[in-house]
């Protein structure tokens, strides 16, 4: 055996001995020496916070549910644990940290913390980022070897993209957020800089005088002027990005929508919502890339085989919404904490999938904040980047001042998670109206509308789409910023 492998062979082991050697003394000495070492993993498992099925408290260990249930039986003996029937499926039962429970997982993590920080006090401070890095590319190594998951080598790089017939110079993609969020400015802007601007279409004609008499053929018109606002603006700005739109699917209107967009001259049609089995059937011009949005390799893997089957079509690349993102997500209230553990894991099977396919790009979005985030998706296969919240702090976006203001003050204890009209969750600003939906006490909202009020002004009684993350920038940039940012 080579030397320094060796070393660093016996390094290793050592240190997973020395580490369960300081864990199983902190415990002894601490005031929860009744807790194992196992059982200490559990707790922290579990964790402070939502109550959590066994499955997936079981999936975080990964270990079989039959080994975990003997755990937690000892956890509820002791009082660190309490089971707790779910309150819209009683057949489901959770479990949760009691008080002392979360006192005991605190303290862990605490002692954790000291270990940690003590241990990386002993590297100089200017050798501290290649450390970091280091340690970061072993385990991206061992997650690699261990779930047979391919990830990136290749230094991080901001590649064009092929979105069928059209080039994407600058990956970078914008999220059609609605109610007139995103419209012709924003998107204009950012495909002047070389990204996807998207137009989100939802009630896009609603401050239209026709809107009440005839909502559809307002929201219609309404997409017209949009993408063409759009394309004049980028042509003027000498901008080489792409123009489309978003159509959340599971609306009756949708194909209208889409054929308004195609007839305007969109170049992408991105879908959101449901999985838009029939979508080529409206969009016979094969100019136009399609780009459906999913959160999972099963929904992808469905549009591939149906299109297929059924058009002799391809998806033009793929959106995969994260469960970090903020409005809509694709995930039930049970699944998404599982969906956060799994994260990088779920953008590295999709990617496996999409391998198979010559130009079918995949584009993740949802918790993209920084360029730090891009690079860690691109390690696990993404070739592009999807933003919302990051675009609504930017000048150019076309929500209003003071609704951007309310981003700008958001901290990360603002935002919440409630459930939406359709059962899945929804990550938004707290306020009053959050509190009610959270309380069950407007459980069958028209979740729009409630948008709406607040793009009016109405920021106690609406709903705010918000990520946790729009707290880490404190400014208002430019949509120049935010690409010279990742480019750099």
């Amino acid at each position: 055996m080579d030397k320094n492998v060796k070393k660093i062979y016996e390094t290793m082991s050592g240190l997973f001995k020395i580490i369960h050697k300081l864990q199983d003394e902190n415990l002894k000495n601490s005031d929860f020496a009744d807790l194992s070492r196992t059982e200490i993993h559990a707790v922290t498992a579990i964790g402070i916070g939502r109550p959590k099925t066994m499955t997936h408290v079981a999936n975080i260990l990964e270990i079989k549910v039959s080994t975990l249930t003997s755990t937690v039986n000892k956890l509820v003996k002791k009082g660190y644990v309490e089971r707790l029937r779910d309150d819209k499926d009683r057949r489901i039962v959770k479990v949760a940290l009691t008080d002392k429970g979360e006192q005991a997982a605190r303290e862990y993590e605490q002692f954790m913390e000291r270990i940690v920080k003590g241990a990386v006090s002993q590297v100089p401070f200017d050798k501290l980022q290649y450390f970091v890095s280091a340690i970061d590319n072993i385990n991206q190594y061992f997650m690699a070897k261990s779930s047979m998951v391919y990830v990136k080598t290749s230094p991080f790089e901001l590649k064009p993209i092929k979105l069928g017939p059209h080039e994407l110079p600058v990956p970078i993609v914008q999220a059609g957020m609605s109610i007139c969020i995103a419209g012709a400015g924003l998107a204009s802007s950012v495909a002047a800089e070389g990204g996807l601007g998207l137009i989100g279409t939802t009630d896009i004609g609603y401050r239209r005088p026709d809107y009440e008499k005839d909502r559809l053929a307002a929201n219609i018109e309404g997409v017209r002027e949009a993408v063409s606002e759009a394309k004049r603006r980028r042509d003027e700005a000498g901008g080489g990005g792409l123009i489309g739109v978003t159509v959340m699917w599971s609306n009756p209107n949708a194909p209208a929508y889409v054929d308004a967009a195609v007839k305007s001259g969109a170049q992408v049609i991105v879908t959101s919502g449901s999985i838009p089995r029939d979508l080529p059937k409206y969009c016979g011009d094969k100019k136009v890339a399609l780009v459906p949005t999913v959160s999972s390799k099963r929904a992808a893997s469905a549009i591939i085989r149906t299109w297929s089957q059924k058009y002799n079509r391809m998806p033009d690349g793929f959106i995969l919404q994260g469960p970090f993102a903020a409005g809509l997500l694709g995930f039930r209230e049970d699944q998404l904490d599982r969906a956060e553990q799994e994260w990088h894991r779920i953008i590295a099977d999709i990617k496996s999938e999409l391998s198979k396919f010559e130009n079918c790009p995949l584009i993740v979005g949802g918790g993209i904040f920084t360029k730090e985030d891009a690079e860690t998706a691109y390690k696990y296969g993404a070739d592009g980047f999807l933003m919302g919240t990051r675009f609504v702090l930017t000048e150019e976006c076309d929500a209003p001042d003071e609704y951007k203001k309310r981003y700008l003050n958001c901290e990360r204890n603002d935002v919440t998670i409630i459930r939406s009209p359709m059962k899945t969750s929804v990550r938004a600003m707290k306020n009053s109206f959050t509190d009610r939906v959270a309380e069950g006490k407007c459980e069958d909202y028209d979740i729009f509308e409630a948008v709406k009020r607040s793009v009016e002004g109405d920021y106690d009684g609406g709903l705010m789409f918000c990520s946790e993350q729009a707290e880490s920038i404190g400014r208002i940039d430019t949509v120049k910023d935010v690409f010279r940012e990742f480019e750099t």
